[in-house]
């Protein structure tokens, strides 16, 4: 009842609204207004993110990464498959507990181009006049190939003792190794681009100049050498006849094992071979003497026309600037880059026999192939002037070529002994005119690495004029004796073996 009276008030309510004059049309009932169709709300939902993988349960397998101290990066991986053999069995088989190396060393390729040496140093291709064309027309020597089938062979045979492995930086020392040949006079040269390490060997009587052995490395001779020209006595030598004397005392001692005694012998010969040279030659002197080392199976080399060999000149180009230098030494041959110290400190002064002055690989080795003359002294002035020779040759050098100082200082000008006042009552035939004993000896020219021992007044009675034993002796001590000459810091020296 009520929803009735609701709908006739609403019909009413729809003519009072209109105020429309009464109809002949038959009166319909309103309409009921059918009610919106329910509509579902729309939510707006992200594409659904695909149901995660599970993560998968890998076994305990540690994977250690690591960097030995020269430079070899390892990686070691821990397995443990299960066996299907008891202990009794596994233990007796090889491949149950062994460890699998694998050395990876990536070969590097030659800089052949001129952007390859521009890249490296931007300076190198300005620092020769002819660089574009030299290097157009160069090739990559087979020295470079060699030199890396060394470094090859050398930890080939290393491979169970990882910690004396080629270095990191000693395997990747060399740039590139070309051989140039000027189209104009025909002079070849051989251009070796590395780091530098130092080379602190070289000993020399001849000259005053102190001699640093410190270095662990340290030999007193060099391959570029030539015949000693004074009598003074080499400043190591005694050092080696007295280590050689120890090594015969040693060698004698009975009940040495048969290995020992094989080192011991190898070790005398060895010495005595050093002591004959000292005794012949002089030879280079790191601190003052700038020279360059070059492997040994180039030197060796009898076929390449390219080959350097001792003695040979050759200009050593760092960031801009060019040093004539020499090739002094033969070296290892699985590595390059290695030059003395007066060369070394003058690129770098904090160079020393264990900290070399240039790490990159940007140091340029020129080598003039067959110019060696026969070896003589250091002549630091001659050597310039063969290296520029030679440079122009080759079509000059834009910068000009360092200038080398000679800093040997000359021998100290003799001092002669004065000769003793003869004593009031020594006897005149006590001392014939004319007889060693009586006359001065002059004092020796001497290393500074020398010291002369000043002899003490003699006990020995003097002799005398008179036959007769009940003679006293003279209170007069006999006239002083030749100087004795021994290093400062060495035993004295026995006798010559």
């Amino acid at each position: 009842m009520k929803h009735i009276r609701l709908l006739a008030g609403a019909g009413v309510m729809v003519v009072l609204a209109g105020c429309q004059p009464p109809s002949t049309q038959p009166v319909l009932p309103a309409e009921t207004p059918s009610p919106p169709p329910a509509v579902t709300p729309v939510v707006a939902t992200s594409t659904p993110s695909p149901t995660p993988l599970p993560v998968p349960a890998l076994p305990r397998k540690p994977v250690e990464l690591g960097r030995m101290f020269n430079g070899i990066t390892f990686q070691t991986k821990f397995a443990t498959p299960a066996s299907d053999e008891p202990a009794s069995v596994e233990r007796i088989q090889d491949n149950a507990y062994e460890v699998q190396v694998t050395f990876t060393a990536r070969l590097p390729r030659a800089s052949r181009s001129l952007e390859d040496l521009a890249k490296n140093d931007p300076k190198l291709p300005h620092v020769l006049n002819q660089m574009p064309s030299l290097v157009e027309n160069a090739k990559v020597s087979p020295f470079f190939e060699k030199l890396y089938s060394n470094k090859i062979e050398s930890i080939r045979s290393q491979l169970f003792q990882l910690d004396e492995v080629l270095s990191r930086h000693n395997f990747y020392d060399c740039e590139t190794i070309l051989e140039f040949t000027s189209p104009d006079t025909g002079r070849k040269a051989l251009l070796l681009i590395g780091d530098m390490d130092v080379n602190v060997d070289g000993t020399d009587g001849d000259r005053n100049v102190q001699i640093d052995d410190s270095g662990r490395f340290f030999q007193p001779q060099t391959s570029y050498r030539w015949k000693r020209t004074t009598d003074r006595v080499n400043p190591l030598l005694p050092r080696y006849q007295q280590k050689l004397a120890d090594l015969k005392r040693e060698y004698a001692v009975p009940g040495l094992t048969a290995a020992r005694n094989k080192d011991l012998q190898q070790a005398i010969d060895q010495t005595t071979r050093t002591i004959n040279d000292l005794k012949t030659y002089s030879f280079l002197i790191s601190s003052t003497d700038p020279s360059i080392v070059i492997p040994t199976f180039m030197i060796n080399d009898k076929e390449n026309p390219f080959a350097p060999k001792v003695g040979d000149y050759a200009a050593v180009i760092y960031n801009g600037v060019v040093y004539p230098a020499i090739v002094g030494d033969a070296g290892p041959s699985a590595k390059i880059g290695e030059a003395s110290i007066r060369l070394a400190r003058e690129i770098n002064p904090k160079a020393s026999s264990i900290a070399r002055p240039v790490s990159n690989i940007k140091v340029a080795y020129l080598v003039f192939p067959g110019t060696a003359d026969p070896a003589t002294q250091p002549n630091l002035a001659d050597w310039r002037a063969k290296c520029k020779a030679y440079l122009d040759e080759l079509g000059g050098t834009a910068p000009e070529l360092f200038t080398w100082t000679d800093i040997v200082p000359p021998w100290p000008t003799p001092t002669p002994t004065p000769t003793p006042e003869p004593s009031p009552s020594a006897s005149p035939s006590s001392s014939p005119e004319g007889s060693p004993a009586a006359e001065a000896s002059p004092a020796a020219t001497v290393n500074p690495n020398f010291i002369i021992e000043t002899p003490q007044p003699s006990a020995t009675p003097a002799p005398s004029a008179s036959p007769s034993p009940a003679a006293s002796p003279s209170p007069t001590p006999t006239a002083p004796q030749p100087a004795v000459i021994t290093p400062a810091d060495a035993p004295a020296a026995p006798s010559n073996p």
